[in-house]
């Protein structure tokens, strides 16, 4: 008997993950995230560049991260579908992994800051919460995320040798880890509108 509710409690949890990536998928994050990888890549990949290369104090970093931070949430309120304006558990679940994300960011920025440290320091440890960011998600959505989680952790260890070029780096990583996962959502979306299908996230 034991035996018998472990299964039907497993299959229970199965149903409801599976719902949930559906809901995801159904609400266009696909689409979503593919716009994200872009702007996202660009926005980090453009302080090397533009701020760090001319020695630009570390406030100056923020001020690209903050202009796509408002893109990003103009893009969800316009791509986002939503059924009657009520946000999905797992929806929830995702602001709050990026709402953290920032909020700690802030943070380290302004640690770096009071302490008088080295404003290039600031690249590696915006790649380790990146990362950490990305390991949440594996944990909340699907484990492959952890896969760009081990990226952005290379890019932390390896961002002292190459210089401003880091950032490039950075936004390349993020690019990835937004559009795949991005491309297969929407790919999802459109076989399913043109007939009944299996999910796939990744």
């Amino acid at each position: 008997m034991k035996r018998e509710e472990a299964e039907r409690a497993l299959e229970i949890v199965r149903t409801v993950i599976r719902q949930t990536r559906d809901d995801l998928v159904e609400r266009n994050w696909g689409a979503i995230w593919m716009v994200h990888a872009f702007t996202n890549g660009v926005a980090i990949a453009s302080i090397g560049p533009a701020v760090e290369a001319r020695g630009l104090p570390l406030p100056w970093y923020f001020a690209p991260l903050a202009a796509v931070a408002v893109v990003n949430a103009l893009v969800i309120r316009l791509l986002g579908r939503r059924d009657q304006g009520v946000r999905s558990y797992l929806e929830y679940q995702l602001h709050g992994v990026w709402i953290t994300f920032i909020v700690f960011s802030l943070g380290a920025g302004a640690v770096l800051w009071l302490a008088g440290a080295p404003a290039t320091l600031f690249c590696p440890i915006f790649a380790l919460l990146s990362g950490v960011g990305f390991a949440l998600m594996g944990v909340i959505f699907h484990v492959r995320f952890v896969a760009y989680a081990v990226l952005f952790l290379a890019v932390a260890v390896s961002a002292r040798w190459v210089g401003s070029w880091q950032w490039g780096l950075l936004g390349a990583v993020w690019w990835a880890a937004s559009f795949v996962p991005g491309a297969y959502m929407h790919r999802e979306l459109v076989r399913r509108r043109s007939g009944p299908a299996p999910t796939r996230i990744l």
